[in-house]
Protein backbone atom coordinates (compact mmCIF):
# COMPACT_ATOMS: atom_id res chain seq x y z
CA UNK A 1 0.00 0.00 0.00
CA UNK A 2 1.30 3.68 -1.16
CA UNK A 3 0.21 6.39 1.18
CA UNK A 4 1.09 9.72 -0.78
CA UNK A 5 0.75 13.39 0.85
CA UNK A 6 0.33 15.68 -2.21
CA UNK A 7 3.31 18.04 -1.53
CA UNK A 8 4.98 17.54 -4.99
CA UNK A 9 7.72 15.68 -3.29
CA UNK A 10 6.85 13.07 -0.26
CA UNK A 11 6.03 9.56 -1.08
CA UNK A 12 5.82 7.80 2.20
CA UNK A 13 4.95 3.81 2.77
CA UNK A 14 2.94 3.51 5.66
CA UNK A 15 1.38 0.43 7.52
CA UNK A 16 -2.46 1.09 7.18
CA UNK A 17 -6.28 -0.76 7.54
CA UNK A 18 -7.54 -1.17 3.33
CA UNK A 19 -10.03 0.54 2.02
CA UNK A 20 -12.85 -1.17 2.69
CA UNK A 21 -16.14 -1.41 0.99
CA UNK A 22 -19.59 0.71 2.13
CA UNK A 23 -21.94 -1.83 3.54
CA UNK A 24 -24.62 -1.90 0.89
CA UNK A 25 -28.28 -3.36 1.45
CA UNK A 26 -29.13 -6.37 -1.60
CA UNK A 27 -31.51 -3.12 -3.06
CA UNK A 28 -28.58 -1.09 -2.74
CA UNK A 29 -26.11 -3.17 -4.69
CA UNK A 30 -29.04 -4.02 -7.23
CA UNK A 31 -29.38 0.02 -8.05
CA UNK A 32 -25.95 0.21 -8.89
CA UNK A 33 -25.26 -2.36 -10.73
CA UNK A 34 -28.59 -0.73 -12.93
CA UNK A 35 -26.05 2.19 -12.81
CA UNK A 36 -28.77 4.49 -10.17
CA UNK A 37 -27.27 6.35 -7.48
CA UNK A 38 -26.99 5.47 -4.06
CA UNK A 39 -26.85 8.43 -1.35
CA UNK A 40 -26.84 7.83 2.34
CA UNK A 41 -27.34 11.08 4.26
CA UNK A 42 -24.69 11.34 6.80
CA UNK A 43 -24.77 13.97 10.10
CA UNK A 44 -22.21 16.98 9.14
CA UNK A 45 -19.47 18.20 11.46
CA UNK A 46 -20.88 20.33 14.65
CA UNK A 47 -24.74 19.24 12.82
CA UNK A 48 -23.85 22.28 10.33
CA UNK A 49 -24.15 22.34 6.62
CA UNK A 50 -24.12 19.32 4.65
CA UNK A 51 -22.74 15.90 4.79
CA UNK A 52 -23.37 12.70 2.62
CA UNK A 53 -21.92 9.50 1.18
CA UNK A 54 -23.07 8.92 -2.47
CA UNK A 55 -21.98 5.84 -4.60
CA UNK A 56 -22.05 4.61 -8.33
CA UNK A 57 -20.38 2.20 -10.60
CA UNK A 58 -18.55 3.64 -13.56
CA UNK A 59 -18.06 1.13 -16.84
CA UNK A 60 -13.95 1.33 -16.44
CA UNK A 61 -11.82 -0.57 -14.60
CA UNK A 62 -10.58 1.65 -11.12
CA UNK A 63 -7.06 2.05 -12.91
CA UNK A 64 -8.73 4.07 -15.37
CA UNK A 65 -11.05 6.03 -12.72
CA UNK A 66 -8.77 7.01 -10.75
CA UNK A 67 -6.95 9.50 -12.68
CA UNK A 68 -10.53 11.43 -13.44
CA UNK A 69 -10.98 11.62 -9.77
CA UNK A 70 -7.26 12.18 -8.19
CA UNK A 71 -6.28 15.23 -10.48
CA UNK A 72 -8.31 17.90 -9.00
CA UNK A 73 -7.01 20.32 -11.58
CA UNK A 74 -9.73 19.35 -14.11
CA UNK A 75 -12.33 19.21 -12.34
CA UNK A 76 -13.57 22.08 -13.95
CA UNK A 77 -13.48 20.44 -17.25
CA UNK A 78 -16.71 18.10 -16.07
CA UNK A 79 -17.75 18.18 -12.70
CA UNK A 80 -21.44 20.29 -12.65
CA UNK A 81 -21.07 24.04 -11.16
CA UNK A 82 -17.53 23.81 -10.84
CA UNK A 83 -16.23 27.40 -12.71
CA UNK A 84 -12.59 26.43 -11.83
CA UNK A 85 -9.89 24.68 -10.58
CA UNK A 86 -6.43 24.58 -10.08
CA UNK A 87 -3.06 22.54 -8.28
CA UNK A 88 -0.92 25.03 -6.64
CA UNK A 89 2.25 24.82 -4.74
CA UNK A 90 2.51 26.66 -1.39
CA UNK A 91 5.46 26.31 0.74
CA UNK A 92 6.05 23.41 -0.60
CA UNK A 93 2.70 21.90 -0.29
CA UNK A 94 0.52 20.81 -3.17
CA UNK A 95 -2.78 22.63 -2.84
CA UNK A 96 -5.94 21.85 -4.68
CA UNK A 97 -8.06 25.11 -5.61
CA UNK A 98 -11.68 25.12 -6.53
CA UNK A 99 -14.66 27.67 -7.43
CA UNK A 100 -18.50 26.74 -7.22
CA UNK A 101 -20.59 28.67 -9.20
CA UNK A 102 -23.94 29.84 -7.61
CA UNK A 103 -27.13 31.72 -8.85
CA UNK A 104 -27.34 35.03 -8.38
CA UNK A 105 -27.52 37.02 -6.08
CA UNK A 106 -25.03 34.16 -4.15
CA UNK A 107 -21.64 34.58 -4.03
CA UNK A 108 -19.63 31.67 -5.63
CA UNK A 109 -17.94 29.17 -2.65
CA UNK A 110 -13.85 28.51 -3.15
CA UNK A 111 -11.96 26.97 -1.12
CA UNK A 112 -8.00 26.08 -0.74
CA UNK A 113 -7.99 21.57 0.46
CA UNK A 114 -4.96 19.72 0.94
CA UNK A 115 -5.04 16.02 -0.04
CA UNK A 116 -3.71 12.48 1.05
CA UNK A 117 -3.94 10.07 -1.74
CA UNK A 118 -4.18 6.20 -1.02
CA UNK A 119 -2.87 3.70 -3.68
CA UNK A 120 -3.22 -0.23 -3.01
CA UNK A 121 -2.13 -2.86 -5.19
CA UNK A 122 -5.50 -4.59 -5.33
CA UNK A 123 -6.57 -1.50 -7.04
CA UNK A 124 -7.86 0.55 -4.56
CA UNK A 125 -8.19 4.06 -4.78
CA UNK A 126 -8.77 7.10 -2.47
CA UNK A 127 -8.11 11.04 -2.35
CA UNK A 128 -9.15 12.75 1.07
CA UNK A 129 -9.12 15.66 1.09
CA UNK A 130 -9.09 18.64 4.40
CA UNK A 131 -9.84 22.51 4.25
CA UNK A 132 -6.91 25.28 4.01
CA UNK A 133 -8.81 28.30 3.51
CA UNK A 134 -11.92 29.59 1.78
CA UNK A 135 -15.55 30.74 1.88
CA UNK A 136 -16.72 27.61 4.48
CA UNK A 137 -16.43 26.86 7.95
CA UNK A 138 -15.49 23.32 7.49
CA UNK A 139 -14.69 21.24 3.87
CA UNK A 140 -13.86 17.86 3.95
CA UNK A 141 -14.33 14.84 2.16
CA UNK A 142 -12.93 12.11 -0.23
CA UNK A 143 -13.44 10.27 -3.63
CA UNK A 144 -13.16 6.42 -3.55
CA UNK A 145 -12.41 4.47 -6.33
CA UNK A 146 -12.89 0.38 -5.87
CA UNK A 147 -13.29 -2.49 -8.13
CA UNK A 148 -16.68 -3.60 -9.03
CA UNK A 149 -18.67 -6.78 -10.87
CA UNK A 150 -17.79 -10.17 -11.07
CA UNK A 151 -14.32 -9.59 -12.82
CA UNK A 152 -13.49 -6.09 -11.41
CA UNK A 153 -13.87 -4.71 -14.70
CA UNK A 154 -16.43 -1.67 -13.08
CA UNK A 155 -15.88 0.58 -10.53
CA UNK A 156 -17.40 1.78 -7.55
CA UNK A 157 -17.02 5.22 -7.11
CA UNK A 158 -17.58 6.61 -3.53
CA UNK A 159 -17.76 10.31 -3.18
CA UNK A 160 -18.31 11.65 0.63
CA UNK A 161 -18.64 15.52 1.35
CA UNK A 162 -19.22 16.99 4.78
CA UNK A 163 -18.93 21.01 4.23
CA UNK A 164 -20.37 24.27 5.74
CA UNK A 165 -20.41 26.98 3.36
CA UNK A 166 -20.69 30.87 4.65
CA UNK A 167 -23.78 31.68 3.00
CA UNK A 168 -27.27 32.66 4.49
CA UNK A 169 -28.97 29.49 3.13
CA UNK A 170 -30.92 27.29 6.08
CA UNK A 171 -29.11 24.04 6.27
CA UNK A 172 -31.93 22.21 5.48
CA UNK A 173 -32.26 24.27 1.88
CA UNK A 174 -28.31 23.05 1.11
CA UNK A 175 -28.90 19.94 2.15
CA UNK A 176 -31.74 19.43 -0.29
CA UNK A 177 -29.98 20.78 -3.03
CA UNK A 178 -26.96 18.67 -2.52
CA UNK A 179 -28.68 15.79 -2.37
CA UNK A 180 -30.14 16.51 -6.21
CA UNK A 181 -27.40 17.56 -7.32
CA UNK A 182 -25.34 14.18 -6.75
CA UNK A 183 -26.83 11.83 -9.46
CA UNK A 184 -25.55 14.73 -11.90
CA UNK A 185 -21.87 14.06 -10.60
CA UNK A 186 -21.89 10.48 -11.75
CA UNK A 187 -23.24 11.26 -14.98
CA UNK A 188 -20.63 14.00 -15.65
CA UNK A 189 -17.77 11.48 -14.03
CA UNK A 190 -19.15 8.96 -16.57
CA UNK A 191 -19.24 11.18 -19.68
CA UNK A 192 -15.36 12.35 -18.43
CA UNK A 193 -14.34 8.38 -18.49
CA UNK A 194 -15.18 7.82 -21.94
CA UNK A 195 -13.86 11.39 -23.14
CA UNK A 196 -10.39 10.55 -22.43
CA UNK A 197 -10.39 6.98 -23.77
CA UNK A 198 -11.64 8.71 -26.98
CA UNK A 199 -8.47 10.64 -26.57
CA UNK A 200 -10.18 13.89 -25.24
CA UNK A 201 -7.12 16.20 -23.35
CA UNK A 202 -6.67 15.57 -19.43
Amino acid sequence: MRIVALTGFLSVVALAQPLEYPKLSDAEKKKLDDHQVVIHELKPTDNRGVSAESMGVVDAPSTEVWPVVRDCEHFSKFLPSTKSSARKVENGESLCFDEISLPFPLMNLWADTRSVVREEPAGHFQRAWSFVRGTYKHNRGAWTVLPWGPEGKQSLVVYLIDSDPMMLVPDALLRSAQQGSLPEVFVSLRKRVVALRGGAKP
